[in-house]
């Protein structure tokens, strides 16, 4: 479990990223983070694996407070997946996918059976995709190898940030598809941010709206749908339903 706890965040400047977020994330469930960009999405996941860190407040991993653990083994045991896969263009799919079991020293044949059955997982083929690199992969595979490499270490939290928001709508259309089938099988903690309403009613099971730093409303598609909380979320919803009526 992940809480936020009175988090704010105020950067030297003076400037205030976010402001006093309350907030519980369950095991097991994908929340979804969702705003305008510069809203404060990105900077509350990034709380998780203390890429930011808030300035009040605590966020907290099973009731301890994240700056109490060791920052490298912390982020081990979370997984990334991010809009710019950034995988090394010099290794290859499997040396890619390795890294972090290769950190926390598992054993060569356990990394060589993890690295088949995720390659499995996400639909390519081990023989023919483990010695190519990223520049021989398009987009969604890469950005399927990036959810490999996520996965790797079986973290028990994997954070996704915007991660399909670059592929084109088809690609992201049959990835969406594809963490829904995943999470399914691998029951993660799961926290995703986007800017896409269609996406968050999609794949969350709880829906944080966050604006101007502020968390505005969060619960299932089906609370926020009935009871918007205010115009701005009335707003998000109402795109929403036109898109619905346009493909009635």
């Amino acid at each position: 479990m992940i809480e936020f706890i009175n988090v704010g965040m105020t950067y030297p400047c003076g400037n205030v990223g976010l402001k006093n977020i309350n907030l519980t994330i369950n095991e097991s469930e994908v929340t979804v983070f969702i705003g305008p960009s510069g809203s404060g999405k990105t900077t509350l996941l990034k709380m998780i694996n203390r890429l930011e860190d808030n300035t009040t407040g605590e966020v907290k991993i099973n009731g301890k407070n994240v700056k109490e653990y060791d920052i490298h083994k912390m982020r081990w045991d979370i997984g990334y997946a991010l809009q710019q896969v950034a995988l090394f263009p010099h290794m290859n799919v499997e040396e890619n996918i390795a890294i972090v079991p290769e950190l926390k020293k598992w054993k060569k044949e356990k990394i060589n059976a993890r690295i088949d059955e995720l390659l499995h997982m996400i639909g390519l083929e081990p023989e023919k995709y483990r010695k190519r690199k990223p520049s021989e992969l398009s987009g969604g595979e890469a950005q399927r190898i990036g959810i490999a490499r996520a996965l790797a270490a079986d973290p028990k939290i994997i954070l996704m940030d915007e991660p399909f928001s670059a592929l084109d709508p088809i690609t992201r259309a049959s990835l969406q598809e594809d963490v829904k089938k995943l999470q399914k099988q691998i029951n993660k903690t799961i926290v995703f941010v986007t800017h896409d309403i269609e996406e968050a009613f999609l794949l969350g099971d709880k829906i944080c709206i966050i604006q101007d730093g502020e968390l505005i409303q969060s619960g299932t598609k089906q609370e926020i749908i009935s009871n918007p909380k205010n115009d701005f979320v009335k707003k998000f919803i109402a795109i929403k339903k036109k898109e619905g009526e346009a493909h009635e």
